[in-house]
């Protein structure tokens, strides 16, 4: 592989049979050394997209003097000859030349997109700018075609030095893989683990095991010191000339910040329940982070910090505790842990990797774990770039509690990375978990978590729809899926490895099993189908997916409940599902009697594990679809174009259960946000999370402005003449609708993120303005249809003249500072759809206690994801720009003031589009 041709086209699209080629690099690689390069220009036969002219500084001006394709196909054709094609995603680039030189081209494909994924399984992206970034190769100009094929050679080259790196045997191992993966570097990396040994006969073959490597310390005790927290202390860390500003550069001290850290202190100290919201800009993980470590080394007790998002989570261990660490004579211990599911298991994986029957892709997964497991030290699959189809093989080598076999485990005391990550939490002094951990730790009366004295919840406005999830159940179709066919997996191992001849009524069991597993199978196939097929025809909604509640019979008129042939269905499921369970077991039973030699610990558990998980799983389908109590909420959604499934149950109200599970114990608690108040006060907050159940006098509440300037950073604008979609026919809404975005986004220059609260009316407005902005040449990037939300993100921080419409995760967790976003518009006011299971419930249930629920429910819920979209707009103390609010329902109904009320403006401007478009242009001082 060090004699190729390296190959890169710039296209003005996706599709070879539509699109054109609009740039051509060609280097010949020969033993190593670039011999002889080409590179032409393309003459396309439209004007290129903007998004294209972005990307690549192409303009269409650059094309005067460029030939045709079929001009310059005979040279590059002569150029390639019959050497190998290397390219980053070769197939596309080959795609593209085949489809232009119109016959097919017979040379080997090398893709170094697809080698890196082995080699760098844990870089941070797989794009070839950032890979050579990465590793010091220069590109001069990405996408550019010549520049791009030397990136890409030079990649190639630095690959195979990493290559050699690695013990001879991971390289032969990882060619196996590839042989069964089909791959074409499958020969490559076989010749090289063979060049290996030969070159280096004294070095070691066999590499060492892999597993967990930790620091060996124990946790120091310190003998608990009397007295308060004190506050000078912490303000010596936090405080104006304190630590942080003569130590870290761009610091800059925050009274809020030093506000919000007493009343963090003050919730420590007196072990009170605290809720502080703080808006952008104050600093809060400091603020919070400070008093904590403090308190936990004062008093020798743990701190948890659980947050929602992964972004908070990666912030407080990657930026904000690497700061606290490096400050002078300031030490403790910190560590994050996650779930079981996050973590690789050993056992799982080397059986996994005995077996000689995997798939393609199965293969092909196996080989992007195998250098990622002699690489990382703690096993955690967030160090990796997974598919969505990896995740489905990442489900069956992961550490889950079924599977554990304990102490019987060769990998349990040292090697095992859950351990692991569990003794570096036992030894800490504060703890990062998400909040799906937390619960589920309250939800196994804390046997998952180390014992902890505090409680921080960060991102806390996410607490109530968390627990919903995260205390209810489910069960999916994939779910079933899944278990079949580890099920098929396990009973494949238990042919090939055991052999109880003398045992009767071992090959009745095999018989046994197989039938169930296929009568399983057919049951599950036929309930789905049916379930769907019920579900496509009783509730159909505008974004193609549905949702319907259950009921029990009589329980309400004129509820659905399961039809009959549906609940027929689900009884031959159960019937054959819990047989196979029963098989399983028996199975697992005469092996322990027997106690056959070999891998039979394993097996054991793994037979029991999964008929545990299938037991699960049946018990879940029955509770959802025939199940009613009056606190919990029953429903299935799905249909549309996604095959999947999914039964759900929940709780309706889940604070009296957050109560009971988190905040009933003295100890202090502290809850974070910048939104957690609904029209100047926490009364919806509290009563959502079970916090009205305690005292007033054991919370503390403080409300903390953003040291942010909004009077004069901000300016927000609210529409009087764009109608709802129930005033008028759909289409002319959204006719009317493109309009007003385009005027005012126009009117801005681009930098507008525009939140929609459906995905349905984002492509209904996309499809109408592509063309419009194309003519203004502003580059439109839409959610769901040009990417994913990070790469859209990062696209629209890299052009200035661009519009970004987004839907649901864009409303939070969004941060484009600087002049890239100076303009967002809200499409509508973010109400939770009455129609949806649980919202639905909680509405009746407010209803026959007598309660007004949109007043109750719909409305503080909006207006918490209402802040949140508005806080999109300011990100720092330089940042100015305006919010327009396309829904003439904030100005024109009585509960507008509620939204108002909650925003960090005084003043608003109400008024038509065209003069609002007008405003934003003056205001931002657009083409001045």
């Amino acid at each position: 592989m060090l004699t190729f041709v390296a190959l890169d086209l710039e296209t003005s699209g996706l599709n070879c049979l539509q699109d054109e080629i609009i740039e051509v690099g060609l280097v010949k690689i020969i033993d190593g050394q670039e011999s002889e390069y080409f590179t032409s220009l393309v003459r396309p036969r439209g004007i290129l997209p903007v998004k294209i002219k972005r990307l690549t500084g192409i303009n269409d001006q650059d094309f005067v003097n460029a030939p045709d394709i079929q001009e310059i196909m005979p040279q590059i054709l002569s150029f390639i000859e019959d050497y190998p094609l290397l390219g980053h995603n070769v197939k596309f680039d080959y795609d593209f030349l085949t489809a232009a030189a119109k016959q097919p081209l017979l040379n080997t494909l090398y893709d170094t997109l697809e080698l890196a994924k082995y080699i760098m399984p844990n870089a941070s992206s797989h794009r070839l700018g950032r890979l050579c970034n990465d590793l010091n190769i220069l590109i001069p100009n990405q996408h550019r075609a010549l520049d791009d094929a030397r990136g890409c050679a030079g990649l190639l080259l630095k690959l195979l030095d990493q290559c050699r790196e690695f013990e001879p045997d991971i390289i032969w191992q990882l060619s196996q893989l590839l042989s069964q993966a089909s791959s074409t570097w499958h020969p490559v990396l076989q010749t090289l683990s063979s060049q290996m040994i030969k070159l280096f006969p004294n070095r070691k073959i066999t590499a060492p095991l892999p597993g967990a490597k930790e620091d060996d310390k124990p946790k120091e005790h310190r003998s608990e010191q009397e007295g308060n927290l004190n506050q000078e202390h912490c303000l010596a860390v936090l405080g104006e000339a304190g630590l942080l500003e003569k130590t870290l550069p761009g610091f800059h001290f925050r009274s809020q910040q030093c506000e919000m850290m007493e009343y963090v202190i003050k919730g420590l100290n007196e072990d009170k329940i605290v809720l502080v919201e703080a808006g952008t800009g104050t600093g809060k993980s400091l603020a919070y982070l400070v008093p904590a470590i403090a308190w936990a080394k004062q008093k020798d007790q743990r701190v948890i910090i659980s947050t929602h998002t992964i972004n908070l989570q990666e912030q407080l261990w990657n930026k904000d505790i690497p700061i606290l660490e490096k400050l002078p004579n300031y030490e403790f211990k910190a560590a994050i842990m996650k779930g079981r599911s996050n973590y690789l298991c050993l056992r799982r994986w080397q059986s996994l990797m005995k077996e000689t029957n995997h798939t393609q892709e199965e293969a092909a997964f196996l080989a992007k774990i195998l250098i990622w497991l002699y690489k990382t030290n703690i096993g955690d699959k967030a160090d990796l770039i997974l598919s969505y189809q990896d995740l489905e093989y990442w489900y069956r080598i992961c550490c889950e509690s079924h599977g554990c076999l304990g102490n019987r485990c060769s990998y349990f005391k040292e090697k095992c990375f859950f351990m692991a990550a569990r003794r570096r939490a036992e030894r800490a002094d504060i703890v990062i978990v998400n909040h799906s951990l937390l619960l589920s730790d309250a939800n196994a009366d804390n046997m998952i978590l180390p014992s902890y004295g505090s409680l921080i919840i960060d991102e806390a406005h996410h607490l109530e729809s968390c627990a919903t999830d995260h205390l209810g159940r489910s069960a999916t179709r994939l779910e079933v899926v899944r278990w079949l066919a580890a099920v098929t997996k396990l009973q494949k191992r238990v042919d090939q490895a055991l052999f109880l001849d003398e045992n009767e009524l071992w090959p009745k069991l095999i018989v046994k099993g197989n039938d169930a597993k296929q009568k399983t199978r057919e049951a599950a196939q036929s309930f789905f189908e049916l379930l769907t097929n019920w579900l496509n025809f009783t509730a159909n909604n505008a974004e193609g997916r549905s949702s319907m509640r259950f009921f029990q019979e009589g329980k309400l008129e004129g509820s659905p409940s399961l039809p009959p042939a549906v609940d027929s269905a689900l009884d031959n499921l159960l019937v054959n599902l819990r047989t196979l369970c029963q098989v399983l077991i028996k199975m697992s039973d005469q092996l322990e009697e027997r106690s056959v030699t070999g891998d039979t610990p394993g097996i054991i558990r793994d037979l029991s594990s999964w008929a545990s998980i299938g037991q699960d799983l049946s018990n879940s389908l029955e509770l959802i679809c025939r199940s009613y109590e009056d606190d919990q909420v029953y429903w299935v959604e799905g249909g549309g174009s996604s095959p999947e499934v999914i039964l759900r149950s929940a709780p309706i109200d889940v604070g009296p259960l957050l109560y009971e599970k988190l905040f009933s114990e003295p100890r202090p608690v502290i809850l974070t946000s910048a939104t957690l108040s609904v029209d100047g006060n926490f009364k919806h907050y509290q009563k959502s999370i079970g916090l009205d159940c305690l005292s007033p006098n054991n919370v503390l509440e403080k409300q903390l402005g953003s040291p942010f300037n909004y009077g004069e950073q901000s300016l927000l604008c609210v529409t009087r003449n764009i109608p709802q979609p129930g005033q008028t026919v759909g289409k002319d809404y959204h006719d009317v609708l493109a309009k007003a975005i385009f005027q005012i986004s126009l009117a801005a220059a681009g930098r507008t993120l525009v939140l929609f609260t459906s995905h349905r009316s984002l492509r209904e407005t996309y499809q109408r303005l592509k063309q419009q902005y194309e003519a203004e040449d502003i580059c439109l990037l839409g959610h769901e249809l040009d990417g994913s939300r990070s790469r859209l993100v990062e696209q629209f921080m890299e052009g200035k003249r661009t519009v970004l419409f987004g839907a649901a995760s864009f409303w939070e967790g969004v941060d484009i500072p600087g002049d890239a976003l100076s303009c967002v518009i809200i499409v509508k006011l973010p109400f939770v759809p009455p129609n949806h299971p649980v919202t639905e419930a909680r509405l009746q249930k407010l209803s026959r206690l007598g309660k007004n629920g949109f007043m109750e429910y719909q409305i503080p819920q909006a207006v918490i994801k209402f802040k949140q979209g508005f806080g999109r707009l300011i990100r720092g103390p330089k940042d100015r720009g305006v919010v327009v609010v396309l829904d003439s329902r904030l100005a024109e109904r009585k509960y507008g003031h509620k939204f108002f009320n909650s925003l960090p403006v005084a003043h608003h401007i109400r008024d038509n589009w065209i003069e609002i478009s007008n405003k934003v242009n003056k205001w931002l001082n657009v083409g001045k």
